[in-house]
């Protein structure tokens, strides 16, 4: 999906859909181009929803996989200053603690967002990004990003 810097990733083992993340890089200038310098995961889903099963939204350690890809197309595309937002998204307060605690992301807090929904921002920075790679290959190892 190359629509405006948009992309839709899935992650699929044995035929079967066990998640996908959602992402977009900006600014995106159109028509003149121009490095983006973050990326925004705009939705992630993590659960084997193909094998009909109910758990949890996040299990380990899909979700993490997920976030780990769109942070290195985030390394791989835009430009930014150590200190500066590399990775940005926003939450329901029921995933509050997995980004904060077993992310890792910086917790911004409530995000104004669309009347009715409550939202939670969180971010890495180029460098906290780049810890949370670093933390992520040592435990689960590394992949080969490609496109089928």
């Amino acid at each position: 999906m190359d629509f405006e810097c948009q992309n839709i990733v899935k992650i699929v083992y044995d035929g079967q859909i066990w998640g996908l993340v959602h992402y977009s890089l900006y600014p995106y200038f159109y028509p003149v181009p121009a490095p983006p310098r973050f990326i925004e995961i705009a939705h992630i889903e993590a659960h084997p929803t193909s094998r009909g099963k109910e758990t949890e939204r996040f299990i380990e350690p899909i979700g993490k996989w997920l976030i780990w890809y769109a942070t290195k197309v985030a390394f791989e595309f835009c430009q930014t200053e150590a200190d500066e937002p590399l990775v940005i998204l926003e939450a329901f307060d029921t995933a509050v603690s997995y980004y904060r605690d077993k992310v890792q992301m910086e917790y911004l807090g409530f995000s104004l967002s669309t009347p009715g929904e409550d939202l939670y921002g969180f971010r890495f920075s180029r460098t906290a990004a780049a810890e949370f790679c670093q933390r992520h290959e040592s435990q689960l190892g590394g992949a080969k990003l490609y496109e089928q």
